[in-house]
């Protein structure tokens, strides 16, 4: 499991970033401490009608604010699924919770790094994704977060990970040339930006 943050050397702007987000239609959270973490993943799922809620690729410290936020909610760990199960049981969740390893300020993008394929699918089966991220792990911009990726792959021991950038909901143009959000995939993109760690 990764380290919960990095230090990287040139910080990104988190007020870049946020305008980046909103450009992409998602919806950008600064969060000042452990307990408005906690109030706003609660937030979230009260706007979301959420039933069922997965979560994965959590560093341990994130891992504990998200279950004091699912008290009382249907929730999974993708990481406690059986590879029989954990397809079925993501894809009929609401809100699913993932980590951004690293974000990119300029275009609002997140790094996703998921080691095993349930993990993934957190953040790319349920209507509503939340990802969370550390406010010293925003990079200026998608070149410094590419640059990155290359110590991460090194670092994979067995299992090399899926890398992904993540920028907005699922949107297509595919239908009469018009861009159409949540078509496929999440229709609603949460990230909250965790100042305090």
């Amino acid at each position: 499991m990764q380290e919960f943050t990095d230090q990287i050397p040139v910080l990104g702007s988190p007020d870049a970033f946020f305008a980046a987000l909103r450009n992409l239609h998602t919806t950008p959270h600064s969060v000042g401490d452990a307990k408005t973490t906690v109030d706003i993943i609660k937030s979230i799922l009260t706007e979301a009608d959420a039933k069922s809620v997965v979560a994965g690729g959590l560093p341990t410290p994130a891992k504990m604010l998200v279950e004091a936020a699912l008290k009382g909610t249907k929730h999974a760990f993708a990481e406690d699924l059986k590879p029989s199960e954990a397809a079925g049981v993501i894809s009929k969740a609401d809100v699913g919770i993932s980590w951004a390893r690293y974000g990119a300020a300029r275009q609002g993008a997140l790094l996703e790094v998921a080691y095993d394929d349930a993990v993934k699918l957190v953040s790319s089966l349920p209507r509503v994704s939340v990802f969370l991220l550390s406010s010293r792990n925003l990079c200026p911009d998608m070149s410094a977060a590419v640059k990155l990726t290359a110590g991460i792959i090194r670092s994979a021991a067995d299992v090399k990970p899926v890398i992904s950038f993540i920028s907005g909901p699922s949107k297509t143009a595919d239908i009469e040339l018009r861009l159409l959000y949540g078509v496929h995939g999440p229709h609603e993109l949460h990230v909250l930006l965790l100042d305090w760690i």
